[in-house]
């Protein structure tokens, strides 16, 4: 499922994570295998079949899918493999925080579709799992846009503090396998501009 030249990469993967600003992050290109990839795009939800509901109950311009597992067979496959001890040890050696934990409910995460006129302003998530309680260490984000172009917009954004003059911000183009893993703090402030 994983590119297979992911493991050979985890030494200088685990380096740019510990140095990276405004907070440790880092990119992962050529996340999944070619022809995983190929699968889970094929069964890639359409957008009217997540929850594309805002919060007055009108269709808005993000879809999500928590329910990844009932997709298909990649995305089952995938499910399998991120909840596997082998995969979290991985993410464990990227990031140096060890014994991680598979969160079932993919809470606040899943399959997210935004399309144009969607933003989302910079902001930190919660870092205590409103079910289980358990704390919630890392966020991954598989993009899977078959092309994109920064003017755009819609490129991921961590910010040092979006409230201060001297944010410093670090924009991440969201290109098709590209991986981002950071960490999740009550500063890692996050968001994207809207999507043109």
């Amino acid at each position: 499922m994983l590119h297979p030249s992911l493991s050979s990469r985890i030494p200088l993967l685990a380096q740019a994570f510990a140095r990276r600003e405004p907070f440790r992050h880092v990119l992962i290109d050529d996340f999944f295998a070619e022809d995983f990839l190929a699968r889970v795009l094929a069964e890639f939800p359409d957008f009217d079949q997540g929850n594309a509901r805002n919060e007055a109950g009108e269709l808005g311009h993000k879809s999500t899918v928590e329910r990844i597992r009932e997709l298909g067979p990649a995305f089952a496959e995938l499910d399998q493999q991120i909840q596997s001890r082998g995969f979290l040890d991985l993410i464990s050696a990227i990031t140096g925080i060890p014994d991680l934990l598979y969160d079932p409910h993919y809470f606040g995460g899943g399959t997210h579709e935004n399309r144009p006129g969607q933003d989302l302003d910079a902001h930190v998530d919660f870092n205590r799992h409103p079910i289980n309680g358990w704390h919630r260490r890392l966020n991954l984000i598989v993009y899977l846009n078959p092309e994109w172009d920064d003017a755009w917009g819609g490129s991921l954004e961590l910010h040092s503090d979006p409230r201060s003059e001297h944010d410093q911000v670090t924009v991440i183009t969201p290109l098709m396998n590209r991986a981002v893993i950071f960490e999740t703090t009550e500063w890692s402030w996050h968001g994207f501009s809207r999507i043109a």
